[in-house]
């Protein structure tokens, strides 16, 4: 539980004394809600208990500051988290908020929970490469699982993804291709560019498909 002076992690009720000078009226029930509207994501102990991070406290200061100062509703907080796009508050904490949801990391089992699958539904997501293609599983693969579970709603499970993951790595290839020259320059900053270039390759693309996609879908009435 403790590293040297440093805590890796907390429980809910020490997490409530640590910030309760903070935000006076922050209770155990409150953390809870929170947890259920699925703004924060917990691990647990094997007895069930939660436990914070430290980047899990952050993240919750962050809600709780954007409640008593800015006084968005809590869709809006948690559009912006699953995002990552910061909220500008008086707080310190808003700089931080996209590298807290950046660099939380998942265990699979804390994958499903957050995403709220059986861990098989995990399990085949990352057999076929839809998830788990870092060295480790990070927001962008809960994201990832999210859509993929809504997907499933209408029968399209995670094997069916395959085909679409395959269109992706050879449109990526694609733009890999023509930005050759200068990723292999060796020169950062043209590697800089490029990666901007690639970035901004794919939104387009994928405003295309999306447009499109629309296009086909009206067809779709006789």
């Amino acid at each position: 539980m403790e590293s040297g002076n440093t805590r890796d992690k907390y429980t809910i009720g020490e997490v409530v004394e640590q910030l309760r000078p903070e935000f006076p009226t922050l209770s155990v029930s409150k953390i809870r809600y929170l947890e259920r509207r699925r703004l924060i994501s917990l691990s647990r102990t094997r007895g069930g208990y939660r436990l914070f991070s430290p980047q899990d406290v952050e993240l919750l200061r962050y809600i709780l500051k954007l409640q008593e100062e800015e006084y968005l509703p809590l869709k809006v907080i948690k559009k912006r988290i699953e995002s990552g796009v910061p909220i500008s508050t008086s707080g310190d904490s808003s700089g931080r908020i996209p590298s807290i949801i950046e660099d939380r990391t998942y265990t699979r089992e804390e994958l499903a929970d957050a995403v709220e699958v059986e861990n098989g539904f995990v399990d085949e997501l990352a057999s076929v490469g839809i998830i788990g293609r870092g060295s480790e599983l990070t927001q962008r693969d809960v994201e990832l699982a999210r859509m993929a579970r809504e997907m499933a709603r209408y029968g399209i499970q995670p094997r069916h993804l395959r085909g679409i993951m395959a269109a992706v790595e050879r449109e990526a290839a694609l733009f890999k291709q023509i930005l050759n020259p200068e990723l292999r320059s060796g020169d950062e900053r043209r590697v800089a560019e490029a990666m901007n270039k690639a970035r901004h390759l794919a939104s387009v693309d994928s405003r295309l498909k999306e447009l499109l996609m629309a296009t086909v879908i009206e067809s779709f009435a006789p």
